[in-house]
C-alpha cells in the first residue's frame, strides 16, 4: 500500500514572502487565466494544489473538529481534568479559526499555530486526530489563507507525519 501524499508535501519550498508575481497562462489545451498577485503571502499555490474553496469546506472542517473533540472525550479519566478542560477550550478556539472559510475572513496564523502546538504538546494522545484535522484539504485551504507562517508551521510540525487512514 502506498503512502498518501499530504497537501503540504505538494507545496514548493518558497511560496510566500515579499514578492510581486505574474503568472501568464498558456493558450491551448491546458490554458489558464492570467494570474497577477502582488504583496505578501501569495495564496495562489495553495489553490492550485487543493482547489478553490467550496461551500462544503466549512462542514468538512466542523466534522473534523468534532472528531477531534470525540478523540479527547475518549480520554476521560486518563487525562488530568484541568488539561482536558483546557484542551476543550483550545479545540473550540482552533475550530473558530479553521472555519473561517469565507473569502472575507482571515484566520489567525498565531492562533492556529499556538493552539496546534498546545494540543500536540499537552495531549499527545490525540495527536493522530490533530494530524487528521490538519491533513484535511479543506483545512489546508484555511491554513493557506492564514499565510506563510501557518504553512511553515504545518510543514515543520507535521512534515514527517503519515497520512491518516
Amino acid at each position: 500500500m502506498s503512502k498518501q501524499k499530504l497537501w503540504w508535501e505538494n507545496i514548493p519550498a518558497q511560496i510566500g514572502g515579499d514578492l510581486n508575481s505574474i503568472n501568464i497562462g498558456t493558450i491551448g489545451g491546458d490554458a489558464r487565466n492570467v494570474n497577477i498577485a502582488a504583496g505578501q503571502n501569495i495564496q495562489q499555490t495553495i489553490q492550485d494544489i487543493l482547489g478553490a474553496p467550496t461551500p462544503n469546506d466549512k462542514k468538512t472542517i466542523e466534522k473534523q473538529v468534532a472528531d477531534l473533540n470525540a478523540a479527547l472525550a475518549k480520554l476521560h479519566g486518563q487525562v488530568d481534568a484541568n488539561t482536558a478542560k483546557m484542551a476543550e477550550f483550545q479545540i473550540k478556539l482552533l475550530g473558530g479559526e479553521l472555519t473561517k472559510t469565507d473569502e472575507k475572513e482571515t484566520p489567525s496564523a498565531t492562533t492556529i499555530t499556538s493552539v496546534g502546538d498546545w494540543l500536540m504538546d499537552n495531549v499527545p494522545q490525540i495527536a493522530e486526530a490533530v494530524i487528521g484535522l490538519f491533513a484535511t484539504p479543506a483545512v489546508g485551504k484555511v491554513v493557506g489563507k492564514a499565510g506563510e507562517v501557518a504553512i511553515k508551521w504545518v510543514r515543520q510540525r507535521f512534515g514527517g507525519a503519515s497520512a491518516p487512514a
